[in-house]
This record gives C-alpha cells, sequence and structure tokens, in this order.
C-alpha cells in the first residue's frame, strides 16, 4: 500500500503517507528508510508553510527504471521513452518501409534500439515496452492475427520476436485497445468510466472500456467492429482486411464516382475531405455515405454497451465534419443519447497507452521489490507525471 501511494502522487510527505496508509509513523518511517536504500524512493525537498516542522517529500525515483512505448502502424512507427514516473525523455517516428509480421517487427525493433541512443537516457536499462499492433492480440498475449495492415493476415508471435531482440518485458495489445486506455489516462476520457474509441483510417477498430476495465473478449477480438454485419446481404471476405468503412473504401467510392467537375477524382482522404468543406456535391456525399457507415457502428456499440460517450480518432474518424455528422446521425439512430466525441489525443492515443503498459508493468515490478505487490487491477498506476505533461520530450 505504502509504495502505491508513492507510485500514484508526484510527491508525498511521511505524516500523509501515514494518514493515507493509516500505519504508524515509526512503520512509516522504516519502510521509507527501505525504499531510499533500495534506490526505488528518493527525498525531493521539503514541504514548508504548515504547522509544526517541515517535512520532507518523497517521490519514485526517475533512474528506478526507463520504459519504452512502441506504436506499430502500417504508415508509421512510433517510440517513446519514459521513466519509471511516466515523464517522457526522448521520441522518434519513422515510415513504415516493410511489410510482414517479421519484417515490422525487425523495423520497431532498430527503432528502439536507435531511441535509446539518445543521450537523455544517461545509461538507464530498458525495464519494459509497451507495444501497440493493429491486429487481434490473442489470450497468450504473443500471437497477433489479421494484422492485414502491415501485411501479416495468417496469426504471428509478435511478442517473441521483439522480446529475443530486445530482452525486456515486452507487453502487446492491439491498437484500438490502447488508444482507449491512452484516452482514459490522459484524453477525452478521462472523467469516464464507460466508454468507446471507434478509430477510422484504413479500416475501422474499437475499444470498449466498461466500469473502467477494457474489454477485450474471450479471444482478445473485442471491438473487431470491422467485422459487424451492417447488411443482410454482408458476407464475410474470402480474403483480405473487411472494408466497411475506412479510408480504403472513402477512396475506392470517390475514384468510382464519374462526376468530379473536370478536376478526376481525389487523390487522398485529406483531398476528399478538403473539397467536401468548400462545397463539393461529389465529396460531400461521399462523406455523408462514410458518416452513415460510422454511425451504425456507433449506434450499434451503443446499443450493446451502452457507454457514456463515444469518441472518434483516425485519420478518417478524427475529421470535425464527419465527427458532427455522425453524432447527428446517433441521435437519429438510437434512443440511448450517446454523445459523440473528437478523441482528445488524435494518433498519439495508442502511443500514450503502449507507455501506460510499460509504466504499469515496471512501477508493479519495483513494488514487488519491496513485498507491496497488489494486483494492478485495485488501481491504475499510471502516474501523475504522464496524466498531467503532455507527452512531449523533455530533456
Amino acid at each position: 500500500m505504502l509504495a502505491h501511494l508513492l507510485a500514484q502522487r508526484a510527491a508525498v510527505t511521511r505524516p500523509e503517507i501515514a494518514k493515507a496508509c493509516e500505519l504508524s509513523r515509526p512503520t512509516v518511517l522504516a519502510a521509507v528508510e527501505r525504499l531510499e536504500q533500495t534506490g526505488l524512493v528518493i527525498a525531493v525537498g521539503q514541504r514548508s508553510g504548515l504547522p509544526g516542522r517541515s517535512a520532507s517529500l518523497y517521490e519514485v525515483s526517475r533512474e528506478a527504471g526507463m520504459v519504452a512505448g512502441l506504436d506499430i502502424g502500417g504508415s508509421n512507427l512510433r517510440v517513446a521513452l519514459t521513466d519509471a514516473r511516466g515523464v517522457v525523455l526522448a521520441e522518434m517516428q519513422e515510415p513504415t518501409t516493410v511489410t510482414g509480421g517479421l519484417a515490422v517487427a525487425q523495423q520497431g525493433v532498430r527503432l528502439v534500439r536507435r531511441v535509446l541512443q539518445d543521450p537523455v537516457t544517461d545509461g538507464r536499462r530498458l525495464s519494459a515496452i509497451g507495444v501497440s499492433i493493429p491486429g487481434v492480440v490473442g489470450p497468450d498475449g504473443a500471437t497477433v492475427h489479421y494484422a492485414w495492415n502491415v501485411g501479416q493476415p495468417e496469426p504471428f508471435d509478435f511478442h517473441s520476436v521483439l522480446a529475443q531482440a530486445l530482452e525486456v518485458p515486452v507487453l502487446l495489445d492491439n491498437n484500438v485497445n490502447l488508444a482507449a486506455l491512452g484516452e482514459q489516462r490522459q484524453g477525452a476520457a478521462q472523467h469516464l468510466s464507460t466508454f468507446a474509441v471507434i478509430a477510422v483510417g484504413a479500416g475501422v477498430g474499437a475499444g470498449i472500456v466498461h466500469q473502467g476495465q477494457l474489454l477485450r473478449g474471450a479471444h482478445g477480438g473485442a471491438g473487431e467492429v470491422a467485422f459487424l454485419p451492417t447488411s443482410q446481404d454482408y458476407r464475410r471476405p474470402e480474403a483480405g482486411a473487411p472494408d466497411e468503412a475506412g479510408g480504403v473504401i472513402l477512396l475506392r467510392t470517390a475514384q468510382s464516382r464519374g462526376i468530379w467537375d473536370g478536376r478526376g477524382a481525389p487523390a487522398s482522404v485529406e483531398e476528399l475531405f478538403q473539397r467536401a468543406a468548400a462545397g463539393d456535391r461529389t465529396a460531400r456525399e461521399i462523406v455523408e455515405e462514410e458518416s452513415r457507415r460510422i454511425a451504425v457502428i456507433a449506434a450499434s456499440i451503443s446499443a450493446v454497451v451502452d457507454p457514456e460517450a463515444i469518441l472518434l480518432t483516425g485519420g478518417v474518424g478524427a475529421n470535425e465534419m464527419l465527427v458532427a455528422q455522425v453524432a447527428t446521425l446517433v441521435e437519429d439512430f438510437s434512443p440511448f443519447s450517446t454523445p459523440v466525441l473528437r478523441s482528445g489525443l488524435g494518433a498519439r492515443a495508442s502511443l500514450v497507452g503502449a507507455l501506460h503498459l510499460g509504466v504499469t508493468f515496471t512501477q508493479q515490478a519495483l513494488l514487488a521489490q519491496v513485498g507491496d505487490s497488489r494486483p494492478s487491477s485495485d488501481a491504475p498506476l499510471f502516474t501523475r507525471a504522464l496524466q498531467e505533461e503532455p507527452l512531449e520530450v523533455h530533456r
């Protein structure tokens, strides 16, 4: 209990610890000394201005370990490093230049090794890495299924490749699940208990949090709304990713429309939205069709989960025009008055969620060293430092 309190607060005094933990002051004094001796906790100053003597302030040492978060996507790879309290130290991003599970995992390893060479790391050891991956992560936490966005539709053990190369614990989860976790910790869902995040990029997926807990399902497939039958003639695709919604179907639809005022079809989703915002009739019709597809998914989630809100994110989903249209349509489709909101973190949500996995694991491992290893379900260990500070590089 004592160590968990320290992990969750930026700085705390021994009297505050004694009161919160309902422990005697001698017990707290001995415990804090033990934590200081192991290097897990340091004194960071004095709290004055209160009755009595000034009290020493303690917090989890930033030298206690270092955590990496890796966000693997079909277009880009992102990595960030934090200290054990969750303060971001360094960050890198590069285009995804390969395809296939092994090649993409190896590119991720190279990127992590590069960021570890940043002088800001100051030789600190890497204690864990949280990884965001676009696919269904099986119950073993290692095997990823249907990772079409990185060219790996067949099951592949991403975990083993990363763990063997980096020689640290690897915490792996679906990218939209981690986007939901990121929004819960640092984004638009910080004050929500039950909510969903719908990510619309090349395709579509959802992450669902119910009463504070992420729903993964029996096989890790909860939230795979791309497989949601949205019409009576729906059939599962024989090969390739389902394309019920997202950038792929948007561009395909745009290219199939013959009337574009002599300019030709938009070359990108961004251009399509720009033309729609400028009043192009065909572009507006295509965006409205996409909004209806997303609204059907959102209303379906609303009927099953009854969330406090649904957040839209992704290169397509975060567009303000689409968010507004989906919100209006969901009001028409559903009697539950579920608000539809724009993501607070945008493309960074999955990376924030991946960092949370690594920080939580690292803190639990440190606490176990002093005999305080309460299950993570009791209370999230995501530190105030990462909750309150924007995700940026601190040098």
